[in-house]
């Protein structure tokens, strides 16, 4: 390390330790239905952190209640500027009575010999956003001289719509980035590859009727088990086409929720009118969602025609809901580059590349902001949204120093 030995011994683990914990006990799960359910609170908390270890500390609202941080730690002209992101709000905690910790308790307790931080969004993502806060932080404190900048952006809305990091590339944040590095759970693995994530709504429309005469009526239902037969075929010739990706595995369509009445309550005796189904595609490099928008939409108008008349007539329409592209970022990229060393010289070995299994913010980092972008961060990559989350935190202060070390490898 050399040089950079000083850095790391000024990032101060213990004080992150207790930081990632504040932010696990602030709750910021964001709910429509119960007003002030948002990540506000925790949005305050942080930003009067970074004010007060002087970063210069931007509030840009995104809609009522929600607010992204963007933050920078400016070094001197001429260098680079690499972004580091980890979102704010968590997603529910579920049933609580499931839960063996308190869920915003940020309970450390020893299992198997090592240190484990329990609670939602320990893991996904909030020990990462408290890692790279610390990275820069460490690096502000050891007073050394980089060039370039550091950009902190902490967004609202990932485990939504993403309506943050679209809104910080719509205000221009990102214009003058080089390369990013989201940071999310995935065990230090270097991920050069996302999936990409489309998803639809398709409503079927039927006639009500009595259960017991539904010649008199249409039943919606047919129509969701031809289009999900149908769908099957189109999973299975695109897994066929493209076979098993070596870090993403194979593109999916699943269908996930299936509302019938799409209104109103269900009864055993009634045919009900219309039924509703959501889809989430799930795309690996060599798909093109505008293609797979067309034969979603190709499905519907054949079965509409196939089955034009009758009691189990089709007739359905399809509403796009969201477009996350899939991303990939070369291995031999400076900011992969930079990432890879700091892991070795951390980790006293070899660095594993990988994929991210889902869609984060880096898809549209890299898709709408063209920034290159990779994906690594402390946590096991099974854990997030279960119940007890988790992050072991020998696991965080590792991911921490591989933060700081690839700051300032990409920025030299």
């Amino acid at each position: 390390m050399g040089k950079y030995d000083k850095v790391l011994e000024t990032l101060d683990t213990e004080k992150m330790i207790r930081f990632v914990q504040d932010l696990v006990r602030t709750d910021s799960v964001y709910d429509p239905e119960t007003e002030g359910a948002n990540e506000t609170r925790l949005t305050e908390f942080i930003a009067d952190f970074l004010r007060k270890e002087n970063f210069e500390v931007h509030l840009d609202e995104v809609v009522p209640g929600r607010t992204n941080i963007v933050a920078f730690l400016r070094g001197e002209p001429g260098g680079k500027t690499i972004l580091l992101e980890g979102h704010q709000d968590v997603v529910s905690v579920g049933n609580r009575e499931e839960w063996l910790h308190d869920p915003f308790g940020a309970e450390i307790v020893e299992r198997d010999g090592k240190q484990i931080l329990y609670g939602r969004g320990s893991n996904d993502t909030k020990g990462n956003m408290g890692a790279a806060i610390f990275a820069a932080k460490a690096i502000k404190d050891s007073g050394i001289p980089f060039k370039g900048n550091i950009l902190l952006c902490i967004p609202v809305d990932e485990e939504g719509l993403m309506i943050g990091i679209k809104h910080f590339l719509k205000n221009g944040w990102g214009k003058n980035v080089d390369a990013a590095i989201v940071c999310e759970p995935e065990e230090k693995h270097l991920c050069v590859f996302q999936k990409g994530a489309l998803r639809f709504l398709v409503t079927f429309h039927g006639v009500q009727c009595h259960g017991a005469m539904p010649l008199s009526g249409n039943d919606p239902n047919w129509g969701v088990a031809r289009f999900i037969t149908e769908l099957k075929q189109l999973e299975n010739f695109e897994k066929d086409r493209l076979g098993h990706h070596e870090f993403l595995g194979w593109p999916s369509f699943t269908p996930t929720v299936i509302r019938s009445p799409a209104i109103g309550v269900g009864q055993l005796n009634v045919v009900p009118a219309t039924a509703t189904l959501t889809l989430d595609i799930r795309t690996v490099p060599g798909q093109d969602h505008a293609a797979i928008a067309r034969q979603i939409r190709g499905i519907v108008t054949r079965l509409s025609r196939q089955f034009s008349e009758g009691d189990d007539k089709f007739h359905a329409t399809v509403e796009q809901l969201d477009d996350r592209p899939w991303t990939e970022i070369p291995t031999d990229h400076p900011v992969v580059q930079a990432a890879a060393r700091a892991y070795r010289e951390v980790m006293g070995r070899e660095e594993i590349y990988d994929g991210v299994p889902g869609a984060t913010d880096g898809t549209f980092i890299q898709a709408w902001g063209n920034i290159p972008v990779l994906v690594t961060g402390a946590g096991d990559r099974q854990v997030p949204h279960h119940v007890d989350e988790w992050l072991e935190i020998d696991d965080l202060v590792e991911a921490a120093k591989i933060f700081t070390l690839a700051i300032l490898y990409f920025c030299e």
